[in-house]
């Protein structure tokens, strides 16, 4: 069973890999790569997984900050409106 699970894993994930490059290849070629838009979005995301990583470690020892939540309050409206922006400056 084990090898199954396994092999299904990394089916997965060549799968991914391949849909990641052929979308890696079409924002290289429509300029996408180079904007200051999709470099901030993903910074953005980027914090906002870290933050969540941090919230979910600090969970364990103590309640979360209520200026944590804040920020993740901020920070989620702030990345789906750059990717909006990323949508309607790059249509695919």
């Amino acid at each position: 069973m084990t090898i199954v699970l396994a092999i299904a894993f990394a089916a997965v994930l060549t799968g991914l890999l391949v849909r990641a490059r052929r979308n890696s290849a079409r924002h290289a070629a429509s300029g996408m790569l180079r904007s200051p838009l999709y470099w901030l979005t993903s910074l953005l995301t980027m914090t906002l997984l870290g933050l969540a990583m941090y919230m979910a470690y600090l969970h364990q020892r103590a309640p979360i900050p209520i200026l944590l939540w804040i920020i993740v309050a901020a920070l989620v409206p702030a990345t789906l409106v750059l990717l909006r922006a990323l949508k309607w400056r790059y249509p695919v």
